[in-house]
């Protein structure tokens, strides 16, 4: 079985690698999506255990077109009662980027439209389209002149864990969020801090791969579970397999700490929607008056761009308040950054090891990693002076 994953920009290679673990085959990198192959019980666990992912796809048709006719013609030649019943609901979500149509929902209205005809042909009845929660979701894809039609087997994005009820102003995606921890290589074994934690995204998701718990474990629903041939039995097996509570030894800690205390209570509340036990905690702190939790470890955080919260003019200085912490508190450890702040980067005042470009939303950020030496200010300081430029990893669009 082919099948597509989506995924953000920046984070194909962390997902091909996921695919990679999970035993997938033939796997295809390309600009945020991944194709690879593998039977049902591999597009089961995908939902289940992909981190970075937004949605597994079954592409069920390919074909060039001419013009709106021709793509309605094309659409009417597909069996959409392989997939669905006449009693289901479905809805239509998709991307086009085609001189064809400058109203780019016109083809997922297309489509809408071949599939009511189709059913009304057929049985002398038609489903009904359901935008928030139908049982089936069609994904149309089209570039240029070229159309991909396919099953959207998640129905809901993947970043929708189940856990995360209540947010603060600006959250971090779920799946942004696993994306960066695992592209800082961390894997639960050294100590974990976001000193700006907001409603807790960051430290949750870091639970989650430290105790090697999937991250849609809280989710009660796929739309796979919809689809003709659903096999009950196999998915039950493949939840069934997947560990349901934490390390009895996991030896780091994982901390989570922010100013508003409103956001630390939401941040507990949403970790207690999984069973997490008591390996991650969460303080109503100052980042400057916060300290290492041991000699070693990894720091990731999302602090204010200036665009959603916090003042334009407060972000220089916090974020030199930033760059001053890392200095003076967090010697031994890797800081990472994420921010669509240049001026706030600037402010921190240290040359990054490491630059990866990702998107927050509709944002371009920079996620940063500058690395923390042991030892006094002044030799941290002339470390860095003697490093040479570190290129970054991703391109700039």
């Amino acid at each position: 079985m082919k099948l597509t994953a989506k995924t953000f920009y920046g984070l194909e290679d962390v997902l091909a690698e996921e695919l990679k673990n999970l035993g997938a085959t033939n796997i295809k990198k390309g600009n945020r999506v991944v194709t690879y192959e593998g039977d049902t019980e591999l597009m089961y666990r995908s939902n289940l255990w992909l981190r970075t992912a937004l949605a597994v796809l079954i592409p069920v048709s390919t074909f060039k077109f001419k013009n709106k006719d021709d793509l309605f013609k094309k659409f009417t030649k597909i069996d959409f009662g392989e997939f669905m019943s006449d009693g289901q609901t479905f809805a239509v979500k998709g991307a086009v980027n085609s001189p064809e149509f400058t109203y780019t929902q016109l083809p997922m209205l297309i489509l809408k439209d071949a599939i009511v005809d189709y059913f009304r042909d057929k049985f002398g009845t038609r489903p009904d389209v359901d935008k928030r929660h139908p049982n089936v979701v069609f994904d149309v894809h089209l570039q240029d002149y070229e159309c991909t039609v396919s099953i959207n087997t998640s129905g809901a994005p993947l970043f929708q864990r189940g856990y995360r009820k209540d947010t603060g102003e600006a959250p971090l995606n779920e799946a942004v969020a696993a994306g960066m921890i695992l592209l800082s290589g961390w894997k639960g074994d050294t100590d974990f801090m976001d000193v700006m934690c907001g409603a807790g995204t960051l430290p949750i998701e870091a639970a989650l791969i430290a105790n090697e718990m999937p991250p849609n474990l809280a989710r009660k629903s796929f739309s796979f579970m919809h689809l003709k041939g659903f096999d009950k039995e196999l998915w039950n097996k493949v939840y069934d397999e997947a560990p349901k509570r934490p390390k009895k030894d996991l030896k780091v800690r994982i901390v989570g700490s922010d100013t508003n205390g409103d956001v630390i209570l939401k941040a507990r509340s949403n970790a207690k929607n999984l069973p997490l036990g008591q390996c991650l905690q969460f303080e109503i702190k100052d980042f400057g008056d916060q300290g290492r939790l041991g000699d070693g470890g990894i720091l990731i955080t999302n602090p204010p761009y200036g665009e959603r919260i916090g003042e334009e003019e407060e972000i220089p200085a916090m974020y030199k308040r930033l760059g001053d912490f890392f200095k003076h508190k967090m010697q031994g450890y890797d800081c990472w950054v994420i921010s669509a702040s240049r001026e706030g980067l600037k402010n921190i005042e240290l040359k990054p090891d490491e630059k990866i470009q990702l998107y927050n939303g509709s944002l371009s950020c920079d996620f940063r990693k500058y690395k923390i030496f042991e030892g006094s200010l002044a030799e941290h300081k002339q470390k860095y002076s003697n490093e040479r430029r570190v290129p970054k990893r991703n391109k700039k669009k």
